[in-house]
This record gives structure tokens, sequence and C-alpha cells, in this order.
């Protein structure tokens, strides 16, 4: 029986973008498709900045002493998350049971769903999958009714649940709001005997995403708090049941005022496993994260390379100033940021001057473009910069 990798390579499945549909991952590879062969408009990932991505980074986490659990949630791609783990990441990041499903079933053992699980079938679903010897599979709690969904699913199972403790941010996500009461939840779990107490789990991206004074002090302020809360726990005892305290933080905007905290713990009874699980570094892109990471470009000589464009076509210029692109909000995403124009060129391969142009607005198929020049002719190719991978890849 063929495993996961090569059914999902040798099955075709419907690709609007293709001349061909439907079509296989193994055809496309054969057909030597360029990019202007594509049907558009197209998102496209250059493989050389994937690469240069997946080794920048192993090697930054390397630098630092922590390890690397990327969030698989950001591509849901089989294969990117096997070249993360074939560049040493330690395991990967779901949100959900779904996603962890899905990674099993594509063969990852080691899974952190960083979120609760309050759904009864879920927890189940968890507490089943850790029966298997061959898999590690965490989830977080911050409540008392959570923790006895766990606990009940564990017993059901005749096994127990790995769990991190969370801690949030006020006014932001899930996670306990206090030192106090992650101690207290970490006792409960302490006393179950169908839930382990692995470590303590922080997520600082919920802060605003740039690198304003006072954004890091905030960042760096509340990562102090989620030591503190490791240090509570292990001075009440909290850890006695596992050799090893993981402690995790650290998305793609913040990982090195992450990684300096998950570092820098000691005098604790175990030792401790840092691990940020930064995902959207695999492909960066041209805002967001370019405003963020500390391997923007701005702040980093050599920095991550943008591996995610969106080729569409001018299908109109119909008055001076004024383009219309095909592509719209149901082909890029727009929650933080609207595209920007990298480069446009004619059929011919003319390059256009795209200096002063700017998307406006984006309806559902269509973009609005302001163009001083008026450069852009109806059929002239126009590559964007995206904002946002995981929007992107959904």
């Amino acid at each position: 029986m063929p495993d996961a990798h090569t059914t999902l390579t040798a099955g075709e499945v419907t690709a609007r973008n293709f001349p061909r549909s439907p079509i296989s991952v193994a055809q496309v590879r054969e057909g030597g498709f360029a990019c202007e062969d594509l049907w558009f408009p197209s998102v496209v990932a250059r493989r050389s900045a994937l690469e240069h991505n997946l080794t920048r980074f192993a090697q930054w986490c390397r630098d630092r002493g922590v390890d690397l659990a990327p969030h698989g949630k950001t591509t849901m791609s089989p294969q990117l998350w096997q070249a993360q783990l074939d560049h040493g990441a330690w395991g990967i990041t779901a949100a959900t049971v779904a996603q962890a499903r899905a990674m099993r079933d594509h063969g990852i053992s080691r899974v952190l769903i960083a979120n609760e699980i309050l759904d009864e079938d879920q927890a189940l679903w968890l507490a089943q999958a850790n029966k298997d010897p061959h898999l590690d599979y965490y989830c977080l709690v911050d409540s008392r009714e959570g923790l006895a969904v766990l606990d009940d699913a564990g017993r059901a199972a005749g096994t127990r649940i790995p769990v991190l403790v969370e801690l949030g941010v006020a006014g932001r996500r899930t996670g306990v709001r206090s030192v106090e009461e992650g101690v207290a939840l970490a006792e409960q779990v302490a006393a179950s005997a169908h839930v382990q107490l692995a470590g303590v789990e922080g997520y600082e991206g919920v802060h605003p995403g740039n690198r304003a004074e006072s954004t890091v002090r905030d960042v760096s302020t509340w990562l102090t708090s989620l030591v503190e809360l490791v240090r509570a726990i292990d001075s009440a005892a909290g850890f006695e049941d596992v050799e090893e305290i993981l402690f995790t933080a650290g998305g793609s905007a913040f990982p090195d005022l992450a990684a300096d905290a998950l570092g820098g713990i000691s005098g604790v009874s175990r030792p401790v496993r840092p691990i940020v699980r930064s995902g959207c570094y695999l492909t960066h892109d041209h805002q967001s994260y370019e405003r963020s990471s500390p391997l923007r470009s701005a702040a980093e000589e050599d920095p991550l390379i943008p591996a995610l464009t969106c080729l569409a076509r001018v299908n109109s210029a119909p008055e001076p100033g004024v383009a219309l692109l095909t592509v719209g909000k149901r082909d890029v995403p727009t929650d933080i940021d609207l595209p920007i124009i990298l480069n446009a060129r004619g059929r011919d391969g003319t390059q256009r001057d795209a200096a002063g142009m700017v998307i406006t607005e984006l309806n559902d198929h269509h973009a609005f473009v302001t163009d001083p020049s008026s450069a852009l002719r109806p059929g002239d190719l126009v590559e964007l910069g995206l904002s946002h991978p995981c929007t992107t890849f959904d």
C-alpha cells in the first residue's frame, strides 16, 4: 500500500492554475511548465528562496541554542513539513486537532497543538493518538474545564495526555492571566492520573507586529513572566513526572526575544528544552514580516527572502491613471495589508515603470490600481508582493 506522500504526489486533483486539469504533482514536475504557462492569477513559490530560508533559520536556531517546532498551519503542506524536519526541526506545531490528524496521516510523529481542546471527541482522538508509542502529541490547558475534558479522555483511552500550561496576554488570546493562576492549574494537572504536565507555553505574537520600542518592551516584560511561571511551577514540584521541561514561545515576529528568554532559564530541577514555533520564516513575505522579523532585510546581512508572489494580468485600463488586475480577495490575503506591485511587463517582455503604482482596493476578483503614468496596458503581467504567509496559503 503506498504511503501518504506517494499518494499525494500521484493523485490527480482539480487545479485552477494549470492549462490541464485534473493534474497530479508528478505530472506538474514532468510537464516543464514555466510561470507564463499558468492560468492567472497564480501565487507561486520560489524554490531557491524556500531552500535559503530553511537553511538560514535552522542555523539561526542552532546559534541561539533553541529547538524549532515550526507552525505547520502556515503551509499545511506535508512536503514542506518534511523539509523542515529534514533541516532539524524538533517537531511540528498545529493549531487544531484536525491539523494534527492530517500531520499524523502524513507521518509526523511529534506535534504540539498550540491550543486548548474543549471538544470531548477531539480530546479522545488526542488520547488515542498518544497510545501509539511512536507518537508524541501535546496540547495546551488554561482552565479547570479544559483539564477535566482531557482527564476524561485520557481515562477513556487508558493513557495520559501530555499538556503545557499556557500563559496568555491580558486582553488578548487564550492562557492563564497570571503566574499564580498558572501554578494553581499546574497543581491540578499534577493531581490528574490521566494528564501529564510537560511544560509551559506562551505566544507573544498577539502583541502588535512591529519593532517599536514600546512593543519590544511589552513583549520582553511578558516573556519575563513566562520564565517566572516555569520557575514557580518547578518550585512547587510540578515537573517531577517528566525528564525535561518543554518551554516554548516564539512566533515569526519576535523569535529573537523569545529565544533570549527561553534559553536564559537555569537553576530548575530538570533540563529545559527551549522551543520556538516560528512558521512564516519558511516563505517570509514582502510586508508584515519584513516589518517585524529579526531576519528582515533592514536588520540582517543575510535576511530571509520572500518566497511567495502573485502573478496577475491587467484585464482593463478603462481610464487614465486606473488599471484593473485579474486578482482579488479570493486569490490573495488582505487581512494585514493589500498587495504591493513589485514589477510589471508587457507581452513582449518590456518592463513597465512601476514607480507610484498602488493597489487601493480589492473586490472578489478585481484589484484596483492607481497608475499615475498610465503605463499599464491590458494583457500586461504584474507581479505582486504579499503580506502574511498563513492566509496566502489559505
